[in-house]
């Protein structure tokens, strides 16, 4: 017998609600979980690599010789001279079997990163120092940084980090380099910020939505769908460099030396991913909430300059995870006392919930984050309005992103 309910909604209407939520919760079973299981079994898949064998994100042949080429490692420092005195010697002291540089560019020609660059170069032949002048305008003083530090190397592998970064195992550079041979152009490493410093109010969604940022274009450089990557831990090509330009077609822009510019050239052979742990650079930032803040605008900003698939799958699961919210608490509200449709709700919020959170907890893991359980979902479904605020943020101020407004 047909039931009837309050409102006057019949059970047609119940009906099509109930396929309708089920729909969403095997687009996200499906989807948006393998996306998001993409990490932990990539990075299994690099750990268990042996000798620094070749571990690709890509469909690209590994390296046959199975040696490792050799690199320029770039650093960018900012007036960070005391975070710079902790990180050289972490990259200079790498167990690195082929020849290698470090070529420090002192943005701003701070005296003091001068200072501690001097005192190391003493003591490591292969370490040099170049600079950008201070008074530098109208343009993106990083991207002109980086230009430098690229035109300064010796070598076709240039590998970049920040000055306060930290590199915990020696064997980081090997784990980089490894995946280079010569399909590969582009290598994209993991940068994790020092949770621990962390103490403020919203530290825990802080690291869910920097993980949150990181699966996206880390899952679709593994599925062969590369499109950005992150300064404190990325790796590409001299020679790629020139050819395409360098950063000349987003010299207006304050950013985008790490999204922008790999989004022009990556392609879904020429890129490869590395998550082994090993391969970590941690950021130490002296205000973890401020910084954040800056990063999650400049990224929500240049977003507009990048290959739309990947940022329209993610707004699409963002919308069935609300499509899922809404019809549930419509067909309890417009079904009870009937508990029948009830029941069906809980089993899909479990069978939904459940799995979702556990390959959230192995990715947060994989990404060395906080440890996250029942704020998950609450995370999940709070972040497209977060992600919205930066949005309106970035509309209201339009120049501070912009070196100059074409």
């Amino acid at each position: 017998m047909p039931f009837y309910l309050n409102f006057d909604i019949p059970g047609l209407c119940i009906s099509i609600m109930l396929s309708a939520i089920s729909a969403c919760v095997i687009y996200l079973l499906i989807l948006y979980r393998g996306r998001i299981n993409r990490i932990a079994k990539h990075q299994s898949k690099c750990e268990s690599s042996n000798n620094l064998d070749n571990c690709k994100g890509t469909t690209t042949q590994p390296n046959e010789s199975g040696s490792l080429p050799p690199a320029s490692i770039i650093i960018y420092a900012n007036d960070e001279a005391s975070s710079l005195a902790h990180l050289l010697p972490q990259i200079l002291e790498q167990d690195y079997p082929a020849p290698f540089e470090v070529i420090v560019v002192n943005d701003g020609a701070s005296e003091s990163t001068k200072d501690v660059v001097t005192e190391f170069e003493s003591i490591y032949p292969n370490l040099y120092l170049t600079f950008t002048p201070d008074n530098s305008r109208s343009l993106s003083r990083k991207k002109l940084a980086l230009t430098l530090g690229i035109k300064a190397a010796r070598y076709d592998i240039a590998v970049f980090t920040n000055a306060n970064s930290r590199i915990h195992s020696n064997k980081w550079l090997s784990l980089i380099t490894r995946n280079f041979n010569e399909d590969t152009d582009i290598v994209i490493g993991h940068a994790t910020p020092d949770i621990s410093s962390d103490t403020n109010i919203g530290k825990r969604f802080r690291a869910f939505d920097r993980v949150a940022d990181s699966i996206p274009y880390l899952s679709a450089a593994i599925g062969n769908a590369p499109y950005r990557g992150f300064s404190y831990n990325l790796a590409y090509r001299r020679s790629c460099f020139f050819e395409n330009k360098g950063f000349s077609r987003s010299l207006n822009l304050h950013y985008g030396d790490d999204d922008i510019f790999i989004n022009e050239i990556c392609t879904k052979n020429n890129t490869a991913v590395e998550l082994s742990k090993q391969s970590f650079v941690e950021c130490k930032f002296h205000h973890p909430a401020k910084t954040h803040s800056e990063l999650k605008r400049r990224y929500s900003y240049t977003a507009r300059y990048l290959r739309k698939k990947s940022q329209l799958f993610w707004g699409s699961c963002s919308l069935a995870f609300w499509i899922w919210l809404i019809l549930s608490i419509t067909v309890i509200a417009t079904t009870l006392p009937n508990l029948f449709p009830s029941a069906i709700i809980a089993f899909l919020a479990l069978s939904l919930w459940i799995p979702i959170i556990i390959s959230w907890r192995k990715a947060l893991s994989a990404l060395k984050s906080r440890k996250l359980l029942f704020t998950i979902p609450i995370f999940i479904l709070m972040r497209p309005f977060y992600n919205a605020i930066f949005k309106i943020k970035n509309k209201r101020n339009m120049r501070r992103n912009h070196t100059w407004i074409k």
